[in-house]
């Protein structure tokens, strides 16, 4: 019989709003306890997930990055709470998402002695600003090497911007991120609309305002088209401008930030979903959006030759920031509704190839080569 563990997992993104590394948790977690383990989340305020033993310990403080995202620091709730926490709670390890996040998990990193496993959500494009971190990295191979016993990336482009932080003592392993089976298919009655589809954080690095450009592009050929944008970001106020400004409020619909079932009937309801994403690391949203057999349009981007390296029509993701090219391919794949049948089948199978149940088997096994048990 397996042991069970107790494992404290630790997070800093923003638990208020939607977020990829916050879905995550929620579902890794969920099936981790299937499998018997005891999982004590700890966080920051003010989370709107249906996270289960969840504790919070950390405000988060929300900050603009060089690459036109929105990411954010963690102070503590109450002076050396984190301590008392792990010394009363008989954990036999601490999993890390995104260490190097500040403050509270540097100060978990400095101060706590269990074997640690930490887990890298994000990576950025080889023509990224960030890439200006890069040489820096290995710096801080030595501390690093010596707080953790295991690192999962949930790419190999998140894996080839960190692992310049690991000596070989480090266990190293890619463990893909899944979808929620909640996401699937339902047969649509035909209209005359067709549905466009974003989802994400508004953010120039999520590429909405180049999506709006190539939706401007071709609303005059296109007027039988709607698209509708889920998520919340600070850029939100100047693009609901720009839709004013170009007459196309009445075909953009800004719905605000929606999760759980609501989340996915917009999914299923659509008939293409858009990725104008660049930097990033491994899109939920394109793995929900294949699950619910919708073709997707956007930008290429290292992620997105992991995700999508067998997409049977490659010409829909063109090349970052060309809203002509993003127009053009908008274009054919609205008026080309065999194309569209032909790719929301390959997402379907693709997307079966994702699921947290492995995701958590495939983590476990991680926790138990760290700790050395059968």
């Amino acid at each position: 019989m397996k042991k069970r563990l107790k494992i404290a997992m630790f997070f800093s993104s923003d638990p208020s709003t939607a977020g990829g590394v916050q879905e995550h948790i929620l579902f890794l977690t969920k099936e981790l306890r299937k499998r018997g383990h005891k999982i004590t989340i700890f966080g920051p305020e003010k989370n709107v997930l249906p996270y289960i033993n969840y504790r919070v310990i950390a405000k988060s403080v929300i900050l603009p990055v060089p690459n036109g995202n929105w990411g954010n620091i963690t102070l503590e709730k109450k002076d050396k709470i984190i301590s008392k926490i792990i010394k009363q709670g008989g954990f036999d390890l601490i999993h890390i998402h995104e260490p190097y996040i500040p403050f509270i998990n540097w100060e978990i990193i400095k101060d706590v002695t269990l074997p640690k496993v930490a887990t890298f959500h994000t990576a950025w494009d080889n023509d990224s600003i960030v890439n200006f971190i890069n040489p820096f990295i290995s710096l801080f191979k030595e501390g690093f090497s010596k707080s953790f016993s295991g690192v999962i990336f949930v790419s190999k482009i998140a894996k080839k911007r960190w692992q310049d932080l690991c000596k070989k003592n480090v266990i190293k392993q890619v463990i893909h991120n899944a979808v929620d089976r909640s996401f699937f298919p339902i047969k649509k009655e035909k209209t005359k609309i067709v549905n466009l589809l974003y989802v994400g954080r508004i953010v120039s690095r999520k590429g909405l305002q180049y999506l709006l450009k190539a939706f401007n592009k071709i609303k005059k050929d296109l007027p039988k088209i709607k698209l509708t944008i889920l998520g919340e970001g600070p850029l939100r106020e100047s693009l609901k401008e720009y839709v004013r400004n170009n007459s196309l409020g009445r075909l953009v619909d800004f719905k605000g930030e929606i999760i759980g079932k609501e989340k996915i009937r917009y999914y299923q309801n659509a008939d293409i979903f858009c990725a104008p994403y660049s930097d990033e690391s491994f899109a939920l949203t394109v793995l929900e959006a294949m699950a619910c057999g919708l073709p997707i349009v956007g930008f290429k981007n290292e992620a997105f030759k992991e995700i999508l390296k067998d997409y049977p029509y490659k010409q829909f993701l063109v090349e970052p920031k060309d809203t002509g090219e993003l127009a053009k391919a908008l274009k054919k794949l609205i008026y080309d509704e065999k194309i569209r049948s032909v790719i929301s089948s390959w997402s379907i199978k693709e997307s079966k190839k994702y699921s947290w149940e492995k995701v958590a088997e495939e983590t476990e096994k991680l926790y138990f080569q760290i700790l050395k048990y059968e």
